[in-house]
């Protein structure tokens, strides 16, 4: 198959895939549980609308008012909120809206009249109503029929003199989910009954009613004439019910009245009024809040404040004036606490609420949705059509483009990808509250399309590996192959720093060696023995670099540094010395002693020629390389045979090793730490255990300059005399007082 088709059909199957995910109802879900939650994240608190407030009922008013708060403080004396509607009202409040139960008599009846007086005399009080449901068991036992169970919703009635005096009431459900994101503007259960958040703004707009009925007007939108005008309200909930078949059965309405709007001569105010009044007549029922903030980020006002205000002195009463005229002022339980929380039972967990667990109380959610109408900005969102098309373009674009890239790239293009989409969805979410989807494009789409890129490059590899090998898979090694393979995007290119360990091997008196032996048994000795260090080499996943004269080099690359890397390398060195002793003793050839030397860092992996089978080179140079060789040729000053550094020791603690100081080779500026490296550390025996205890309790001697260095140094020879470190360091501690030791060996010579 091309691979342009290969490209499209992954672009189209990462596209139907997000947009399958999205359709279904775990990924709307997930959409709201976590993408909306992070858009508020990102957005962060933002101011609410000065005309609305909250005037919370909580512990601290009940304590100032002298109310009891235990067993529990609410409910209150009814007398305490006609004192407070009298005082909202002489204030000027433009709507009082009471989130508090009044469907059952208080506990003094003369109280609840003078309640209902006041909430008559001011005229715009709306109380918000409690909800009754009741399951409804429909099934037909004798039938044997499925089960089937009608849910019933409906409000309580309010006590009568309540709802004679009140100007409107209205219930305020919410969905019952672990956190609440939405509410009903029309509650299509309740036959499409308006909530409070329509009927408190609808109240707050009776000042541009006048100027609606006469866009009605305008556009002649049928039965308008059956609307009272605007001093002959008596029932909202009728002009509400009516607004709404209205826009519900005449959908063009809403464009036909803003067409006419915008070319009125209204005041701004007053055409974002009506604009606002139209979206909510004209949506569905429901609505995604737009959150302000955390708890109490729309203006909260302990219930006591306002009574101690409008009974203090004149300064107190026009404070209060200027705090409530003109306001929507939302009275109702709100709590600052968890434990006023578990107290009130209305509060509700939502994407701000705190890292304490304190809830939005429900008359603050109740206060939000309101705020969001008048402000025409609800959480909008992105439609059903355009979320699809643009999760199916986003799959299908990257499909193409993403197998093309080099992993680095793709890496790159991916993450910005994704930060930049991000970003839109962030930056779209708080200026215009769209939400757009981000889980399903960031953790399906992206992902699903980086994934199906990885496996294309990977098939697309190994067809380019076989053209490759069927070339020249006779004459080169498939690790240059493989090479190859990776970077012929790149053409091949000449140099590349990785980390890597050196493995240097060299044999003790080869040159003696060589000229006792012919030229054909000298080969046949070199085969046998490098095919004996190769092995060990690739049982511990090594590449053998180079083999000069009698001398190995071995790697162990990889593009950080490994851990995993540094122990086979080390585990190859003690391999090759366990092979060769046995090599050495079942043979009837010459012995092969060999010394090696294993360092750690940086390694350049160079490719010299033009490519081609007869003269490609694969190469590794470089400091790493020339120090290893120093350290190799350092065993025959030091009478041993497998020296590393501390670079590749460092963090490993299954080996035995003892430490041999710090050496400073000719030539350079810097010192290398040298350790000889013993043996498995489970396979010691207690003699080498011994070794290495004493000689590094005589290191330490000989590093603080104390004298007792050279007795430590005697001791380890009456118990081991051919040992070469030993001797090297007691015939240099021998040549000078204590005092000119220098923990730093000096080299003057380069082996």
């Amino acid at each position: 198959m091309p691979k342009r088709v290969r490209q499209i059909l992954l672009g189209i199957f990462s596209g139907l895939l997000g947009c399958f995910i999205y359709l279904m109802p775990q990924g709307w879900e997930l959409e709201e549980k976590y993408g909306l939650y992070w858009l508020f994240q990102l957005r962060g608190a933002i101011p609410p609308p000065d005309d609305v407030m909250v005037i919370a009922i909580d512990r601290p008013s009940a304590n100032q008012l002298g109310l009891p708060v235990s067993p529990n403080f609410w409910p209150w004396p009814r007398d305490i909120h006609t004192r407070l509607i009298d005082y909202l009202a002489s204030a000027g409040a433009k709507v009082i809206v009471l989130d508090l139960i009044f469907h059952t008599p208080g506990a003094h009846p003369g109280h609840d009249r003078q309640l209902a007086g006041a909430i008559k005399n001011a005229g715009n009080v709306v109380i918000v109503e409690r909800l009754h449901s009741e399951s409804l068991d429909l099934t037909d036992h004798q039938a044997n029929a499925f089960q089937f169970k009608l849910i019933k919703e409906e409000s309580i009635p309010l006590l009568p003199e309540f709802a004679d005096a009140v100007f409107a009431h209205a219930p305020f459900p919410l969905p019952d989910k672990p956190r609440i994101n939405a509410y009903w503007t029309f509650k299509p259960g309740m036959g499409d009954a308006p909530t409070i958040p329509v009927i408190v703004f609808q109240t707050y707009t009776l000042q541009i009613y006048d100027d609606l009925m006469t866009l009605l007007r305008t556009i002649q939108a049928p039965d308008i004439d059956q609307l009272p005008r605007h001093h002959q309200i008596d029932n909202i909930e009728t002009v509400i019910f009516f607004l709404r078949q209205l826009f519900t059965d005449h959908p063009d309405i809403r464009q036909r009245i803003i067409s006419e709007l915008r070319a009125g001569h209204l005041d701004n105010r007053k055409k974002q009024l009506i604009e606002s009044l139209l979206n909510v007549y004209a949506s569905g029922g429901a609505h995604y809040l737009n959150f302000y903030g955390p708890p109490r980020s729309i203006r909260t006002i302990p219930y006591y404040q306002i009574i101690q205000s409008a009974e203090g002195d004149e300064a107190s009463l026009n404070t209060l004036r200027a705090n409530i005229a003109g306001k929507v002022v939302f009275v109702g339980l709100s709590a600052t606490t968890q434990s006023e929380n578990e107290l009130i039972r209305d509060a509700y967990h939502t994407v701000f609420t705190d890292s304490e667990g304190v809830k939005i109380s429900g008359v603050e959610i109740a206060a939000t949705a309101f705020a969001n109408l008048l402000e025409n900005k609800p959480v909008k969102p992105f439609p059903y059509a355009g979320s699809l098309g643009l999760l199916f373009i986003m799959g299908l674009i990257l499909g193409i483009i993403m197998p093309a890239l080099s992993s680095r790239h793709l890496i790159i293009v991916s993450s910005t990808l994704a930060g930049s989409y991000t970003l839109s969805a962030w930056l779209a979410f708080k200026q215009s509250g769209i939400w757009l989807p981000l889980i399903t494009p960031l953790f399906i789409v992206i992902p699903c399309t980086i994934a199906g890129a990885v496996f294309l490059k990977y098939l697309a590899a190994r067809q380019e590996r076989d053209q490759l090998l069927a070339l020249f898979g006779q004459f080169t090694p498939d690790r240059i192959v493989g090479d190859m393979v990776r970077h012929m995007d790149s053409t091949l290119r000449k140099d590349q720093i990785v980390f890597g360990a050196c493995l240097l091997t060299d044999v003790e008196g080869y040159t003696t060696l060589a000229e006792a032996m012919n030229v054909r048994q000298l080969k046949a000795l070199l085969d046998d023995y490098f095919a004996l260090l190769s092995r060990s080499v690739r049982e511990n996943n090594g590449i053998v670099s180079e083999k000069t004269g009698d001398a190995m080099l071995a790697v162990w690359e990889t593009a950080a540094a490994s851990q995993t890397l540094r122990e086979q390398a080390c585990t190859a060195g003690l391999a090759i010395m366990d092979n060769v002793y046995r090599f050495n003793r079942e043979g009837s050839h010459p012995a092969m002693p060999t010394r090696i030397g294993i360092h750690f860092g940086e390694l350049l992996i160079s490719k010299f020629g033009s490519g081609t089978r007869a003269d490609y080179i694969y190469r590794t140079v470089g400091d790493l390389v020339n120090t290893t060789s120093r350290i190799e040729a350092i065993n025959k000053r030091l009478g041993t045979r497998l020296l590393v550094t501390h670079e590749v020791l460092d963090g490993i603690d299954c080996f035995l090793t003892r430490p041999l100081g710090a050496f400073q080779f000719a030539g350079k500026s810097l010192p290398v730490q040298l350790h000889e490296l013993v043996a498995h550390r489970q396979a010691a025996s207690k003699e080498q255990i011994l070794l290495c205890e004493m000689f590094t309790a005589a290191l330490t001697a000989y590093a603080q300059q104390r004298i007792d260095a050279i007795e430590k140094w005697q001791d380890i020879l009456t118990l081991f005399p051919n040992d070469g470190p030993t001797r090297f360091y007691l015939d240099f501690c021998r040549q000078s007082p204590s005092d000119q030791w220098n923990p730093v060996i000096r080299l003057s010579e380069k082996s």
